[in-house]
């Protein structure tokens, strides 16, 4: 009996009188029976043997061809290896359209903010498939689940850095989008005890969490236009970006224009630090209109996201101080927007975070668009989301710091 295996795993069988046959498998491929090679036996002596009559010797019966054995789980197999290339394919597909078309193309907008972990779904079906019938599938899922959760998902590993013997400074910032603060207003010394902060910038800064940073002692403090702002070093100077072009938007469409930037400086024993805190415009309103199929209305909202993230880039690069950003960007690191306005900052959780450190809870989608952004001469050595998030649909972002040069 004759054996040929085909590289999807399909298996024939044949017959001596079918060596040298070639076969072709269901995957494709072409496979040749293989030819034994008979050992020569030695003549012996005697008179030959007489040959058979014709007529004596019954009709020869047909052999049958080669047959095919585990057909099924060869088909299975095949499938099973086209899906999962397939859907290696598909995770660097949606990889390239999050980096390279979030915030120019409204489906990949709308792909920016929603919820990424259902492309993990398919590997809860795949992976145990592949054990059990050709581990070597076992290699494409992996590269698409670190695909997906790195590069989609943006999962880090979290490279926590040992405090810097040459640091001028060491300083533990917080940022927070309180939505409004009636939760944090109550528990406010609570969290500054449990958070250890230098500074904290407030959004969504109103109302009972301004009548409670006024009540503290020991704190500077600044509070205008729903940003608030605390910290254990004087504030010597407070500017608020020009918005009254964003305004006029704003009364012009439905689709924002709120956007609200205040760069404050800060005497520190390294010197002078700029702390500029962020609210900018969010989707949400474009979304809202792409509800109702108003395509245009997504496009505008993108611009003007846009314009209001050129316009906070340009007021932080008016300060002289070594330079932080923090606060609710309400943009992922992904976006165009995010790339072509803060890339020349060093994201924080880019540099030192564990995790995906999503800090916006939507339902079933989590995103990360609270950031804080290092210029020149800062490090990050360590950064965290707190699960306390005190009654806000955002977390609060903590960072240790350090400034290492001025220069």
């Amino acid at each position: 009996m004759l054996t040929a295996r085909c590289q999807c795993g399909e298996v024939f069988h044949g017959e001596e009188s079918h060596a040298g046959r070639r076969l072709r498998c269901r995957c494709g491929r072409v496979v040749e029976l293989p030819v034994r090679v008979k050992a020569t036996a030695a003549p012996r002596r005697g008179p030959p043997a007489p040959e058979p009559s014709s007529r004596s010797q019954p009709a020869a019966r047909p052999r049958p061809g080669p047959r095919r054995e585990g057909g099924a789980r060869a088909r299975l197999a095949w499938w099973l290896a086209l899906v999962s290339w397939g859907y290696l394919a598909a995770a660097i597909a949606a990889c390239a359209v999050l980096w390279g078309l979030g915030d120019r193309w409204v489906p990949a907008t709308a792909f920016l903010f929603a919820g990424k972990w259902p492309l993990l779904l398919p590997l809860a079906v795949l992976v145990p498939l592949a054990a059990g019938l050709r581990r070597r599938l076992l290699l494409p899922l992996g590269a698409a689940a670190g695909v997906v959760l790195v590069g989609v998902m943006g999962w880090r590993p979290g490279v926590r850095l040992p405090a810097g013997g040459d640091a001028r400074m060491s300083l533990r910032v917080v940022t927070f989008n309180a939505d409004g603060g009636d939760g944090a207003a109550v528990r406010l010394p609570d969290l500054l005890e449990t958070w250890h902060p230098d500074v904290v910038a407030f959004q969504e800064c109103v109302g009972p969490l301004i009548n409670a940073i006024n009540a503290l002692q020991g704190w500077y403090h600044q509070e205008k236009d729903s940003l608030c702002l605390l910290s254990r070093y004087p504030i010597v100077a407070a500017a608020m970006m020009d918005r009254s072009a964003l305004e006029h938007i704003a009364e012009t469409s439905s689709v924002g224009g709120t956007g609200i930037v205040i760069r404050y400086t800060l005497r520190t024993p390294a010197g002078p630090v700029d702390v500029t805190n962020v609210h900018l415009e969010t989707p949400r309103k474009g979304f809202e209109a792409l509800a109702g199929l108003g395509w245009t209305a997504m496009r505008t909202n993108t611009e003007l996201r846009a314009i209001e993230a050129h316009l906070a880039r340009a007021w932080v690069d008016r300060g002289t101080a070594p330079r932080l950003v923090v606060g609710d960007f309400n943009t992922p690191v992904e976006s165009r927007i995010f790339q072509e306005h803060w890339g020349g900052l060093t994201d924080a959780w880019e540099a030192a975070g564990r995790g995906f450190g999503w800090t916006k809870d939507n339902g079933w989608i989590r995103v990360r668009i609270d950031h804080v952004l290092m210029g020149p001469g800062w490090r990050a050595r360590r950064i965290s989301t707190s699960p306390d998030n005190a009654g806000s649909d955002h977390h609060p972002v903590i960072v240790d710091l350090q400034f290492l040069d001025g220069s």
